[in-house]
C-alpha cells in the first residue's frame, strides 16, 4: 500500500491523510504500487464525507434525484491490462488470447462452478468472427474486454440506475485516434507535466 511505502501510519485515518498531504508529489508518484491482477491501484473510497455510502445504495435511496449526471467512457481504457501480454504490440496469438481470457476469469470470478462456460462465452463474444485469425484484431478485442469490464459496464449500470429515477442522464463514448505522435506516459512521469503544443 502507498501509505506504508512512504512511511505513513495507517492505523489512524486522519493522521494518514495529513501525512500523505505533506509528502512531495514526486515521492508519491515514484512508488511502485501493484494492485491485484485486473484491478486498478486507486479508485473512489467510501469515506463517509465525499462518498458517504455505496453509490448504488445512495442512488436507490434517491440521494441523486436532483442532480443531472454525465458520465462516459474512452476507447482503450483497458490498455494497461493488455500491455503485459507477450508481444501485444504486434497483436496477440490465439493461445495468448485464450490464456488471457482464462486468467481473467480465474482472477475475477470466485466460484469454480461455471468457469468453463464463462471462459467460452467470453471467448465467443470477444472474437471478431470475420477476422478471427488476425493477431491485431485479437489484441483489439481483448482490449475491449478489459475496457468493458473495468469501465464500460460500471458506467452503463450507473447511468441506467440514475435514469430509472427519471433524473437527467447524459452518456458519452469518446473514440478518437490521435493523428500526431503520442505523448509517452514516461515523459509525463519524468516531467510532472507535458507541453502539448
Amino acid at each position: 500500500m502507498l501509505a506504508t511505502k512512504v512511511g505513513c501510519n495507517m492505523s489512524d485515518t486522519v493522521e494518514l491523510v495529513e501525512c500523505l498531504q505533506k509528502k512531495p508529489y514526486r515521492e508519491l508518484v515514484d512508488q511502485d504500487i501493484q494492485p491485484a491482477r485486473y484491478h486498478i491501484a486507486f479508485g473512489p473510497v467510501i469515506d463517509g464525507d465525499v462518498i458517504p455510502d455505496d453509490p448504488q445504495i445512495l442512488m436507490e435511496q434517491g440521494e441523486f434525484l436532483n442532480y443531472d449526471i454525465m458520465l462516459g467512457v474512452n476507447q482503450g481504457e483497458g490498455l494497461k491490462f493488455v500491455e503485459n501480454i507477450v508481444d501485444s504490440e504486434d497483436g496477440i496469438s490465439a493461445s495468448d488470447f485464450d490464456f488471457a481470457v482464462s486468467n481473467f476469469v480465474d482472477n475475477l470470478y470466485g466460484y469454480p462452478e461455471g468457469k468453463d462456460i464463462l471462459r467460452e462465452t467470453i471467448k465467443f463474444m470477444y472474437t471478431d468472427w470475420a477476422d478471427r485469425h488476425n493477431p491485431e484484431t485479437r489484441r483489439k478485442t481483448l482490449l475491449a474486454l478489459f475496457t468493458d469490464h473495468q469501465w464500460v459496464a460500471p458506467a452503463v449500470a450507473t447511468a441506467d440506475l440514475h435514469s430509472n429515477f427519471g433524473s437527467p442522464t447524459y452518456f458519452y463514448a469518446f473514440y478518437h485516434h490521435c493523428q500526431t505522435d503520442q505523448v509517452s506516459l514516461e515523459q509525463f512521469h519524468e516531467n510532472g507535466n507535458v507541453d502539448l503544443q
